[in-house]
Order: C-alpha cells, then sequence, then structure tokens
C-alpha cells in the first residue's frame, strides 16, 4: 500500500507538471496507477479510501469542483478491481488502463457537456496527443509497481530455520 500511496503522489504533481512542458499532452497518470494497483490489492477499503483522498486532493489543488474526481476515481478503482480481479497480468492491466481512461473521459464529458461543446474529434485527439507518453508512463508505473512488491515481498520472507 506504501508503494500505491507514493505512486498517487507522484502521479498528481506529474499531472500538472507534463501538460506545461509538453503542450497538448492530456496526462492520465492516477488512472495509470489506479489500474496497475488494483492488479495486486490486498484491502479493498484502502485502496478505496486512496483513491477517494487523492481524487479530492486532486479536485482541490487543479480544478474547482470539490468531490468531482474523488468520486470519479472511487467509480474507476470499482471498475478496475471488478475488471482485473486481483488476477491482472501485463495485457489485461494495460487493456484495463485504455478502458479506464475511456471511461473517465465519458464522465467528464457527461459532467461539462452542459457549458462545453464537444465533438468527437476533440476526444481522439486528447486520446491520440498523449498517447506515447502515457504508454511509457504506464510502463514505468508497472516495472516499478511489481518490482517493488517483489522486493518486499521476498525481504520480509520469513524462511525456515
Amino acid at each position: 500500500m506504501i508503494t500505491t500511496i507514493i505512486l498517487f503522489i507522484i502521479s498528481v504533481l506529474l499531472e500538472v507538471v507534463v501538460p506545461n512542458v509538453l503542450r497538448n499532452i492530456t496526462p492520465f497518470f492516477v488512472i495509470c496507477v489506479i489500474a496497475v494497483a488494483s492488479a495486486n490489492v490486498n484491502n479493498k477499503n484502502a485502496f478505496y479510501l486512496s483513491s477517494f483522498i487523492f481524487g479530492v486532493i486532486y479536485d482541490l489543488t487543479y480544478t474547482n469542483t470539490v468531490f468531482l474526481h474523488g468520486f470519479i476515481y472511487l467509480f474507476l478503482s470499482w471498475l478496475s478491481l471488478t475488471f482485473l480481479a486481483k488476477k491482472g497480468n501485463f495485457i489485461k492491466t494495460f487493456l484495463c488502463y485504455f478502458i479506464l481512461i475511456i471511461t473517465y473521459l465519458l464522465i467528464v464529458i457527461l459532467f461539462t457537456v452542459f457549458y462545453n461543446s464537444y465533438n468527437m474529434y476533440d476526444v481522439v485527439h486528447i486520446l491520440y496527443d498523449g498517447l506515447i507518453i502515457n504508454v511509457i508512463y504506464f510502463l514505468i508505473v508497472y516495472l516499478t509497481y511489481n518490482v517493488t512488491n517483489y522486493v518486499f515481498k521476498n525481504r520480509f520472507k520469513k524462511s525456515s530455520y
């Protein structure tokens, strides 16, 4: 769980840095952590709580809403845990990540359609522009998460005397 929280913190910070450095890029880094971490969750309640808390932190820091992303990330966490069911290999986790991105975009469009105009070209353009950076970040998070979990499991494993 410590690795998940650290990756959540890094992802929330990078969500503002990357669009300022790389123009026209929409990162989905927090969703990446949700997808990767849900494959190996031991305590569902703690995972749901951390997803909600970091969604609220994201809202308070970067948007003018208070609980919108908290509930969106909570729903995405539930969806990811349902889809992966603690049996997430690389390909299944990668597909889950893109399903969560599309679900996130549809939810955000649903809540903002009254004061923004969208067309399908805009949505596809958002996905296409950030595809490479999101895939690279997914690979980094997936490898980091699995290596740290492997090290922690083997480091604290009791050996027979």
